[in-house]
This record gives structure tokens, C-alpha cells and sequence, in this order.
């Protein structure tokens, strides 16, 4: 217990002095005539010296009346008594639903916990509390506003999923921080495992951040790393299992080949240790498999998949000193494994480059998207382009008239290429130049120099150059994407597709000629009309699920704490007591009158 005003408890004494000193003092005695002192009752209490004070005696009225000024007195001091629950009237609470938090050395997991803490502090809340729900899964929302309703909160609760890919932690705590923005006693409450890089670029302003540790066993064996490649002995796989726990572990991995089960092997690994093993794939398959069986914390990195396939997959070089836009829009497309560079390598192989405003004579991809850096010589101020034929496969579901250009290269196509977009007056825009040995996709101007990224269609042109970069025909089916990646597939209408995942089904409207996914979360098989998606984790930060005693945010470390508590106050109770021993007080008073 706490007082906020414990200056006040000084009033006791002077006025604990009064009401003493007044049953200190002698009565004052008036004449009155009777007709005999027989007829007048012995009072000793009348039998008083003659003096200004007299001596105190005991009384049951003056012990009630100084303890009903000590409650009031205690009341005026504010007393406070920690207590389990919220600590402010606007409490915001984010959820971390990443992929370390389905560890299961906290039963029934580490979400179901957080879930657990989250409904006891709404079911603890005052009427006057505000609360607000923030999920902190990959892409980080809001899943309550501020609200003082528990059902509309519990609600909120109920429609929270655990998910299998890495959380946006930072992002979900500054969003917090905009709704606990000059709001007055505001607390942020983080339900976490700490299992998350360190936040920069935070600051939770006059709001406080608690953060009750989730989590207790950091014992956890996932696949590090499962490939497929051709060598001079054959087709060969290569897997690596790690052990991230502090005990030494073992574990049963099984191979898998279109399905089949085609090898087994018992691997025991120290702690922190990695073992890794060359395997002969069977000739003809296409579909490669990998299964930890340990009964280890966390499942989701116990899967992995390769594909034989060499189309499944398209490594982007992207050479670009800053371009954050571009990066991005490459991001979105589910084949992309993509590599940046600052400037053009020397050695290495991809299947495309992308050029953003870099010169180069030797380029080590098979294909090239560039944009600017041409070496034209004069440069067009703000043109405009001319209406372009969207039949061509560059252009579909993109619209150029409203874009905006403020400097491109003026000149002749080279030779060879196909113009796909003009500026007005003629000079190409965007070219293409099927080479023999390769194919180029060549834009007039630097996407920096444009509003072209803001635009919708950026993303979709971007797709359909990798898409006539890699033609369809040396493309599988099948793709091996990680959890919680949106990604973007080509949609041969706008009707409306089925998404079918491992938990549900999903039915989502295309547009502008492709399909977003956003829903990628969990480890497993999708499908998507004649497309299969292979969807796993494969996150060394996610699978060291060791629980962190405190996490830095915006510079600032915050330890764990082991509940959420609050002050309550306790002075109405005091001030109520106080009243009621007055009430006493006056009944003695009245009946012994």
C-alpha cells in the first residue's frame, strides 16, 4: 500500500488535540433550584473540581469520534494497493502473433497465453478504461480501437490466429504509440516472447510499456537449410538441422520424393550446433520434402520443400543505389529470390538484372530489365506519353496516361527492339529487344524520375516483364514461398478464384489482372486454381524461441515484468468507514442521552 498525499496525515495531530482537549475541559455548571437533593439523581460525572481542565477520563464516544477522524484524515491521503489489472484509463495491447509465439513450453501455447492475459485484463478493467487491440503478425493492424466494451474487446480476442511467419514487432509498437498519442495515464502492454530484433525509430511519449514475458524453454530443433541441385555425381539434396536449444537434442528426419518416403536418418546434435549432409535425390522427381520428427516446441520449422524445377524459382539481381519502391514491387512476386548490389558484380549468375539507372557492358544474368542510364545524350523534360496499345503483354492492367515523368532520355530505339510505349512527338518510352542469347526490357526513364512507383500498375508491369523475361513455358507450377510474404500471381480473368489452405478456404476478386495473397501465414500446402504453393518457414530468428528477460525499444531497454499491476485507490473505502464510525458514533451519543 501507497499514500499520494501522506502530508496529509499531519492534520491528525492538531485536530486529534481539539477533540481531546475538549473532553479535557470542566462543564460549566448553571444554578438550578430543586426541592430536595434526594430528587436529584447522583451524577459523578457532576462531582468535578472546580478547575479549567479536569481529568481525562475514558470514552467510548471520544475513541469513536478520533477514529473516524483518523479514516478521514487516511482518506484526505489518498491511499493506494497494487493490484493484478490494467494501470491506465487507455491501455493498448499488441498481440504478438509470430511464429516463435506457437511454441508449446507454455501450454496450450505462447499465443494461447497471450490470449489468456489479454481477456483477464479487459475482464479486470474499470467501466472508465479504454482499450485497444494491436495484432503485430507481419503485416501489423489494428484489431480493436479504443474501446471501453468488453464484449466488442473479447471479440476482437476471438478472431486473433497464431501464425507460422516473422512479426512486425516495430511497426505494431509505433502504431500503439499513435493511439496512446496525448492520451492521459496511457500504458502500452506488449505480449511477447521478446523474440524480435531490437526497435528502432520508437518512442511511446508520456504512454508507459510493460511487457510481461511469455515463454519459459528456449529447447527448439528446426531445418536450417534443404536444396536441390544438379552436380557432375547428379541430381543431390542438401539439408541442415539445427539445434538452437541449450541441451543436446535428437531428432528423426525424413526425406521425402513427389510424396514418397525414400530415406530416414537419426541426427543428435549438441546445443547451438549444426549438422548438415549431401544425399542423392531419386532421378525424376519434383517435388522434395523434408520432416523433423522430436517432439520438439515449435513445428513450423520442422518442414521444408525443393523443387527440381528450375522455373520455380527466378534470382533477381537488382542494381540500384536506393530504391526502396523498386525493391518492393520485386518482393511481390512469389518466384522472386532476390539480391541487391550497389553496383554490378563481376561473377555470380541470375536469371534477370535489374538496372536502375546503372551502365553496364557486362552483366552476368541471362535476361535484363533496365531502366535510364541509357546513353542517349539529350534528356526530354517532362513528357508525356502517347496512348499505348494495351495489348501488348508488357502493358496489360497497366495504365500509363496519368503517369507522371519530370526527366527521360530522348533518342532511337536500338537495334533490334520492339517499342512497347511512346512519349508524344515519337520517342520511344518503353522498348523490348528479344536478342538472341538475351532478352531485354528497356524503360526510358529512372522510376525515382517519375510518380510511376506510386502508381497501381508499377507492381503489374514489373510482373509482366519478369513474365516475358522468363517466358511461361520454362515455368513449373509449383513455388516454394515463405510465410508471410504477399505476393502477387497473374489472374487469367477477373473472376473470382479460390484460395485453398492448409486450415481454410478463401475466395478472393482479382484485379487489374492479378491476385493478391495476403494470407500466407501458415506452413503448408496452398492451391490456387492450376498453381500449388509450398508455403514454409525459414527464419533463424523466429526459431531460437529462447524468451528475451527484456527487449530494446527505441533505444530504451524495458525489462519483463511477471503481471501486469495497477494502484487502486482506496480512499472512498477509508472516507466510507469514517462515516460509518460518525454514524456510530451519534447512535451512542443518542442513546446514552
Amino acid at each position: 500500500m501507497s499514500l499520494i498525499a501522506p502530508a496529509a496525515l499531519l492534520w491528525l495531530i492538531p485536530l486529534a488535540g481539539i477533540i481531546i482537549a475538549l473532553y479535557l475541559l470542566k462543564m460549566r455548571r448553571r444554578d438550578v433550584r430543586v426541592p430536595a437533593t434526594f430528587l436529584w439523581p447522583a451524577m459523578t460525572y457532576e462531582i468535578r473540581a472546580n478547575a479549567l481542565f479536569q481529568k481525562l477520563k475514558f470514552s467510548w464516544l471520544m475513541v469513536l469520534q478520533l477514529l473516524a477522524l483518523a479514516a478521514i484524515v487516511f482518506a484526505l491521503a489518498r491511499p493506494q494497493m497494487l493490484q493484478r489489472g490494467l494501470g491506465g484509463a487507455v491501455t493498448v495491447v499488441v498481440i504478438d502473433t509470430s511464429a516463435s509465439m506457437s511454441a508449446t513450453d507454455v501450454k496450450p501455447s505462447r499465443f494461447g497465453e497471450a490470449i489468456r492475459q489479454a481477456e483477464g485484463l479487459i475482464s479486470r478493467a474499470q467501466s472508465t478504461d479504454r482499450i485497444a487491440v494491436i495484432e503485430a503478425g507481419s503485416v501489423p493492424r489494428v484489431v480493436a480501437a479504443l474501446s471501453g466494451e468488453p464484449s466488442r474487446l473479447r471479440l476482437a480476442l476471438g478472431e486473433l490466429r497464431p501464425t507460422d511467419a516473422e512479426g512486425d514487432v516495430g511497426e505494431a509498437l509505433r502504431l500503439a504509440a499513435s493511439l496512446a498519442a496525448n492520451q492521459p495515464s496511457a500504458r502500452i502492454v506488449l505480449l511477447s516472447d521478446g523474440v524480435f530484433p531490437e526497435v528502432s525509430n520508437f518512442s511511446p511519449g508520456k504512454a508507459e510499456v510493460v511487457f510481461p514475458r511469455i515463454g519459459t524453454s528456449s529447447e527448439n530443433v528446426a531445418i536450417s537449410a534443404f536444396a536441390m541441385a544438379d552436380t557432375p555425381r547428379g541430381r543431390e539434396l542438401f539439408y541442415g538441422v539445427r539445434n538452437f536449444g541449450r541441451e543436446a537434442a535428437g531428432v528423426r528426419l525424413q526425406l521425402f520424393a513427389d510424396g514418397k518416403l525414400f530415406d530416414s536418418k537419426s541426427v543428435e546434435l549438441k546445443p547451438q550446433q549444426t549438422v548438415g549432409e549431401t544425399v542423392r535425390a531419386p532421378a525424376g522427381a519434383k517435388l522434395f520434402e523434408a520432416k523433423l520428427e522430436g517432439g520438439d516446441a515449435l513445428a513450423a520449422d520442422d518442414y521444408a520443400v525443393a523443387l527440381s524445377d528450375p522455373g520455380a524459382s527466378v534470382r533477381v539481381l537488382l542494381v540500384t543505389t536506393g530504391n526502396l519502391f523498386l525493391e518492393r514491387a520485386l518482393t511481390l512476386e512469389p518466384r522472386v529470390v532476390l539480391d541487391k548490389s550497389a553496383t554490378v558484380p563481376t561473377s555470380g549468375e541470375w536469371d534477370v538484372a535489374v538496372l536502375d539507372g546503372i551502365t553496364a557492358e557486362r552483366i552476368p544474368a541471362r535476361t535484363v530489365l533496365r531502366f535510364g542510364a541509357l546513353g542517349r545524350g539529350l534528356n526530354l523534360r517532362k513528357p508525356t506519353f502517347a496512348d499505348a496499345s494495351s495489348g501488348q503483354p508488357l502493358l496489360r492492367g497497366v495504365e500509363l496516361s496519368d503517369v507522371y515523368v519530370d526527366v527521360a532520355e530522348s533518342g532511337v530505339a536500338p537495334a533490334g527492339a520492339q517499342v512497347v510505349a511512346e512519349f508524344q512527338g515519337g520517342t520511344p518510352a518503353i522498348m523490348t529487344r528479344p536478342a538472341s542469347g538475351r532478352r531485354e526490357v528497356i524503360v526510358g526513364f529512372r522510376p525515382l524520375d517519375s510518380d510511376f512507383p506510386l502508381q497501381v500498375g508499377f507492381p503489374i508491369f514489373l510482373a509482366n516483364a519478369l513474365e516475358w523475361l522468363v517466358p511461361p513455358s520454362s515455368r513449373g507450377t509449383k513455388m516454394v514461398v515463405s510465410a508471410g510474404r504477399t505476393i502477387s500471381l497473374p489472374a487469367p480473368s477477373d473472376a473470382p478464384v479460390t484460395l485453398k489452405g492448409p486450415a481454410r478456404s478463401l475466395t478472393l476478386n482479382p484485379t487489374n489482372g492479378s491476385v493478391l495473397l495476403r494470407d500466407l501465414r501458415t506452413v503448408g500446402k496452398y492451391e490456387i486454381g492450376k498453381r500449388t504453393l509450398h508455403v514454409i518457414l525459414r527464419s533463424d530468428l523466429e526459431s531460437a524461441i529462447a524468451p528475451q528477460d527484456r527487449v530494446v525499444l527505441g533505444g530504451t531497454p524495458i525489462a519483463s515484468t511477471n503481471a501486469i499491476t495497477r494502484f487502486a485507490d482506496l480512499w472512498r473505502w477509508v472516507a466510507l468507514l469514517g462515516l460509518f464510525i460518525l454514524a456510530g458514533e451519534w447512535w451512542l451519543f443518542a442513546r446514552r442521552s
